[in-house]
């Protein structure tokens, strides 16, 4: 898979005002790589600092975020676990999150004690478990359409839009080997600079590879399309 080439595809193909991002679920740190030197209030914190900087995190640099350390696969302390309940019901006492809804928000399954983040060009040597856009919900139709996630084909689609919480995009693609899309969270708002038109769409950056013809394709017919469609209503008076 070459990162920096399909980075510059989406970058420029998608004209994304953010970098796409790689994220590698491993069980050691590469050699020579830096971890992330400052404690961090959430994990979603990481992808905005992953979008200049190659680096990596343990499980106790994910704790501040007890949630977030658990869609991301880590196993915290009883103590870690303990805040997590005590934000869930926070969450339940002001109608934010069913209590419920908890036992079905999925984690990271691959083994792992460090996460590597960065900018997608900036995986070479590694690679990447799922990439993930911050991106308007024009660039996500049209990389979704260009992945065929969302073609009719008489069967249950594979695409997934979601809600809170946002990290839950990234273990949600990894099962389900699919593009998955979240609406974003207040969480991933405050801390990872994503502003109100944008949301979330997380890949296995298998599938991206495999996707990759499709995007220039994808990107010349939805050009034809809007020339099309252009002329089309030209033809009756403005409404």
């Amino acid at each position: 898979m070459d990162c920096a080439r399909i980075a510059s595809l989406l970058t420029d193909g998608l004209h994304l005002s953010h970098a796409p991002i790689g994220l590698a679920f491993l069980k050691e740190a590469p050699a020579g790589l830096k971890r992330y030197s400052e404690a961090v209030p959430t994990a979603c914190t990481f992808w905005k600092a992953a979008e200049t900087s190659l680096f990596y995190a343990t499980a106790e640099d994910h704790y501040n975020c007890p949630i977030g350390a658990i869609t991301q696969g880590f196993q915290p302390p009883q103590e870690v676990m303990q805040r997590a309940m005590d934000l869930v019901g926070r969450m339940g006492k002001i109608q934010y999150l069913e209590p419920a809804e908890v036992k079905n928000v999925p984690a990271v399954e691959k083994a792992h004690e460090v996460v590597v983040y960065g900018p997608l060009k900036s995986f070479q040597s590694l690679e990447p478990d799922v990439v993930m856009m911050i991106c308007t919900p024009f660039q996500a139709m049209l990389f979704s359409e260009a992945t065929g996630d969302i073609a009719w084909r008489g069967e249950r689609s594979e695409a997934h839009v979601f809600g809170r919480p946002a990290c839950a995009v990234i273990p949600r693609s990894l099962k389900d080997s699919a593009t998955s899309t979240s609406l974003g969270c207040m969480g991933a708002r405050t801390f990872a600079g994503i502003q109100e038109h944008e949301l979330l769409v997380a890949i296995p950056a298998s599938r991206l590879a495999k996707a990759q013809p499709g995007i220039s394709a994808i990107l010349a017919a939805n050009s034809e399309m809007r020339a099309y469609y252009q002329e089309h209503r030209s033809r009756y008076a403005p409404v």
